[in-house]
């Protein structure tokens, strides 16, 4: 893979510091940002901006030790922590294994998809595989094992992570229905998400909704939503959990607006992925299955019915079972390219979650927590008043970071040996991702030297990355962060500011 000219400059030149605070930058970009800054809707926010050269010319700087809400923002601080600790080409395994004995073909036990923590089983991102050849590689091994029916389940396995809340403790009541707020388990399927279509009913009536995918017909639904009046708000949401199979749509959808589709969360993506599994086996690979379908708790339960209180039986431990072989995920780098590219939540949440397994830590929040501050220690960075970590997406607002701390991980990840695939995955404007649409107008000069990602939630709006120079010299390429706090504009009102303020530091290399 061609390395970027960035890793010319040495590593000494690199962490050299440099001093912000001996005075304000007298440059041409310090004074634009500062009159940005004054003018609405910035006037009363809170901002940190921090620009800096390669070769550690101040660019740019503004409250730059302000500990600030990034967003998305986060993810460059865990899939950067993730390559580094785990590689560029790590890949998440994914077993079959069984419990019981083979007899003339027949499993006389239950079928374990015993997972790894892929976040890509069934997604629908391009380091995806799509999940029927996914599906055709599990029955494959089946057959080379000569295995034609099964007596037994087939169980969702995702026991690695040992997770009982999947979701991070930190996030809002309101984002863990929608599908940018479903957690990770050991074993995910479609990035556990569910999706309905909605339509308008009646005035004053509930709206019309069906499953669209996937399928999850032990689910049941109370619909109290009510169907507004014509040009009111989209208020639709949808609350569920674990405890039970059951799911709550409330809230009012106009009369006029067209049908869409209302993108959720699934608490049973293991036993999910076992019942898509299952049919597959049945209907695609002729393998009969008399059992049905199960997960398995993070207490070692087995579950075939989703009622809460059901009895359980037990689980057979992961060393008792024999193993018929495994599949791969994609390579991390590819993983990390779509979770920053997409700015995928979920991709993020289980990277951080694998980190802190190989760290000798659990998959627990805590842990998570612990691994991820010990990772940029490791690093050579201070964390202490700068930088608190509490998920891997950036969805919690107890995140908090400086603009310092993000230059200073930023200049610290051109040092390393996956800066290749870490400076890769960061999106570009006119690209696919989220800069697809900023800078429409620019020439595409001006797109190929930015290389940035975004972050945004209601009063937060994030830029972080690098400016590439036009001469082609690697000194002089920009590292900077631009946080935004307390800004609850119109996201229309906010790209001018923010897209001038990417202008004034290109126009300084």
């Amino acid at each position: 893979m061609r390395r970027h000219p960035l890793l010319l400059i040495s590593v000494a030149l690199l962490l050299t510091a440099w001093s912000a605070t001996a005075g304000i930058p007298r440059t041409e970009a310090q004074q634009a940002i500062t009159k940005i800054r004054g003018q609405e809707p910035l006037r009363s926010a809170l901002m940190g901006v921090l620009a800096v050269r390669a070769d550690g010319d101040t660019i740019v700087a503004l409250n730059i030790r302000e500990k600030l809400v990034p967003a998305s923002n986060m993810k460059l601080l865990t899939t950067g922590l993730a390559l580094h600790r785990l590689g560029a080409d790590y890949r998440f395994e994914t077993r079959l294994a069984y419990s019981g004995e083979i007899v003339d073909g027949r499993l006389q036990g239950d079928l374990y998809l015993v997972g790894g923590g892929d976040p890509t089983t069934g997604a629908r991102t391009d380091c995806a595989e799509a999940v029927n050849k996914t599906f055709a590689a599990w029955a494959q091994l089946l057959a080379d094992a000569g295995i034609t029916a099964i007596d037994g389940r087939v169980l969702g396995d995702p026991r690695i992570f040992g997770d009982v809340t999947p979701q991070n403790l930190g996030w809002t009541f309101d984002d863990l229905g929608c599908n940018y707020g479903a957690g990770p388990t050991g074993l995910n399927f479609f990035e556990n998400a569910q999706n309905f279509y909605i339509t308008p009913g009646a005035a004053g009536l509930p709206v019309n909704y069906r499953v669209q995918y996937p399928d999850t017909p032990w689910m049941q639904y109370a619909n109290h939503t009510v169907t507004g009046s014509a040009r009111s708000s989209n208020s639709l949401y949808y609350v569920n959990g674990s405890l039970a199979p059951l799911g709550e749509l409330a809230g009012s959808f106009p009369i006029d607006r067209r049908g869409y589709t209302l993108e959720c969360t699934n608490a049973y993506g293991a036993y999910t992925c076992a019942y898509y599994f299952h049919n597959f086996l049945q209907q695609t690979a002729g393998v009969e299955v008399k059992g049905g379908w199960g997960d398995i708790t993070p207490q070692g339960g087995i579950r075939t019915d989703l009622s809460f209180g059901a009895a359980l039986d037990a689980a057979a431990a992961p060393e008792e079972l024999t193993r018929l072989g495994s599949t791969f995920s994609a390579p991390l780098s590819e993983i990390v390219r779509d979770t920053n590219g997409e700015s995928d939540n979920f991709y993020a949440e289980t990277l951080l979650k694998m980190v802190s397994l190989r760290s000798g830590r659990t998959a627990g929040q805590d842990d998570c927590q612990d691994a991820a501050e010990a990772g940029m220690r490791a690093l050579g960075l201070r964390t202490d008043n700068c930088y608190q970590q509490f998920d891997g997406s950036g969805l919690s607002r107890k995140n908090y970071v400086s603009p310092e701390f993000f230059v200073k991980f930023l200049r610290k990840m051109t040092t390393l040996p996956v800066w290749d695939a870490f400076f890769a995955s960061l999106p570009t404007p006119g690209a696919k991702g989220t800069l697809e649409d900023r800078f429409p107008k620019a020439p595409q000069e001006f797109k190929d030297r930015i290389h940035m990602k975004t972050g945004s939630m209601n009063g937060v709006r994030c830029f972080s990355g690098y400016i590439l120079s036009t001469d082609g010299d690697p000194k002089h390429t920009i590292i900077f962060s631009l946080l935004i706090n307390n800004c609850p504009a119109a996201s229309y009102l906010m790209v001018p500011p923010m897209d001038a303020i990417i202008e004034a530091l290109a126009a300084e290399n």
